[in-house]
C-alpha cells in the first residue's frame, strides 16, 4: 500500500547518512520508481520531506523522526477528509415513516468514533519509536 511504502521511505531517509535519490529508494524497497515518485511527491506536499536537486541531492526529512507520527504519514497519503460522508441514499431505500434519518445518524456516529480511535492510535506512534524498537530487539 502507499501508506506502508511511505512509512518505509521515511524510515530509509531518516536513517540514511545523507540525502537519498528516488532511484536509490525504489531499488532498496524493490518497488516501481514511477510509483515511488508519486508517494514521495505526496510526502513533499505534506511537508514531511524535501527534495534537494543537485549531484549530491536527494530526499531529506523536514522533521526529526520523533516528530513524524503515523497519523502525519497517513494524512499525507490518504488526505484529511473523513472516511465516511453520507449521501443519504438510505432515504431512497426505506419508507420515510421508518425514522431512517435517526438510524443513519447512529450508524454515522459509530463510524466517526471508530475513525477517531483509529487516528488517535496512529498519532500515538512515530518513526523514532519504530527505529528504537527495531534496534532494541535485534539479535
Amino acid at each position: 500500500s502507499s501508506f506502508e511504502q511511505a512509512i518505509c521511505i521515511l524510515l530509509l531517509i531518516g536513517t540514511s547518512e545523507g540525502p537519498l535519490k528516488s532511484h536509490e529508494l525504489s531499488k532498496m524497497l524493490d518497488v516501481s520508481d514511477s510509483y515511488l515518485k508519486k508517494v514521495t511527491r505526496q510526502l513533499v506536499v505534506a511537508g514531511l520531506i524535501t527534495s534537494k536537486a543537485s549531484k549530491l541531492g536527494g530526499f531529506i526529512l523536514n522533521k526529526k523522526m520523533n516528530d513524524i507520527s503515523f497519523l502525519d504519514i497517513f494524512e499525507a497519503i490518504e488526505g484529511k477528509e473523513k472516511f465516511i460522508e453520507t449521501t443519504h441514499l438510505v432515504d431512497k431505500v426505506f419508507d420515510p415513516a421508518l425514522n431512517v434519518q435517526h438510524t443513519e445518524d447512529i450508524i454515522i456516529n459509530h463510524l466517526d468514533a471508530a475513525e477517531n480511535q483509529y487516528k488517535q492510535k496512529l498519532k500515538e506512534i512515530n518513526l523514532g519509536e519504530i527505529t528504537n524498537y527495531v534496534h532494541q530487539n535485534t539479535i
